[in-house]
């Protein structure tokens, strides 16, 4: 959350500084005899029109060679842990699609859109990182991007209903239905829980549980929710990570697995 924040301040930034060089320019410009011929008064219009166009090619160009540092910074980490790293646009395999359909599984309340994905861990259990756009389908009508740890193992056993474990501060509750009573705790002051089944939520989160959550939020200090459904549990975050911070969504998932029977 803080790079994206910095990132913001940066582009703002440059915005700000961007129009306080053209309104220098323009204060020195503005009476040049030019302005008020017949020729600049035809072609007004094109100019602003092409100015703009080649304004935004070149932000696209410059924010399209930052998304391909990236993909590809991601890609070699993934490649140097022995993970499978998957290009959601060129998979003749299908394992995003796969990924996609297990997610559903996991958490049918909610909607993924997957983009680039790491097979950290398959076999007993599986494990994968992914860069998505999601949603809640019941009351959620803005997509949010993200970056999420999906785990999969038998030790998750087959849920009726999910169970959602919501960091405070991470998203506006209005909405929000099914809230199950945490009692007044540490965990309860940092985290919502919902579910259609109180009595199932409160076995689940249990006291180790809630230790285990309360000491990821301190490496991973902005994970927007944790869903744990049937077979698996997801770890949904906001979008932008150093690769310290996939090897603890990793860590912090498998701890996760560990507090069930």
């Amino acid at each position: 959350m803080i790079r994206l924040f910095i990132i913001l301040f940066c582009v703002l930034l440059f915005i700000f500084l961007v129009a306080r060089v053209i309104g220098f320019i323009g204060e020195r410009i503005g009476d040049l005899p030019i302005w008020k011929t017949q020729a600049w008064t035809t072609l007004r219009i094109p100019v602003i029109v092409i100015s703009v166009i080649l304004t935004i090619t070149i932000l696209v160009i410059i924010f399209s060679r930052i998304a391909n540092k990236q993909s590809k910074a991601e890609k070699e980490f993934a490649q140097s842990q022995g993970w499978i790293y998957t290009e959601s646009n060129n998979d003749p395999q299908g394992l995003t699609k796969a990924l996609k359909d297990n997610l559903e599984k996991v958490c049918p309340n909610k909607y993924f859109d997957v983009g680039d994905n790491m097979t950290v861990e398959s076999g007993r259990r599986n494990v994968f990182l992914f860069r998505c756009y999601f949603k809640d389908r019941e009351w959620d009508h803005k997509r949010r991007h993200g970056f999420a740890c999906l785990i999969e193992s038998d030790r998750f056993g087959s849920m009726g209903s999910p169970v959602d474990i919501i960091g405070l501060g991470s998203f506006d509750p209005f909405g929000v239905s099914n809230q199950v009573d945490m009692g007044d705790s540490e965990f309860a002051r940092n985290f919502i829980v919902t579910s259609k089944d109180s009595a199932l939520a409160r076995r689940v989160v249990s006291e180790s549980l809630q230790a285990i959550l309360l000491e990821g939020r301190m490496k991973i200090h902005d994970y927007y929710e944790i869903i744990i459904g049937p077979g698996g549990a997801v770890i949904i975050t906001w979008a932008y990570k150093t690769s310290e911070e996939y090897l603890a969504l990793v860590d912090l998932a498998r701890r996760i697995e560990s507090a069930f029977e």
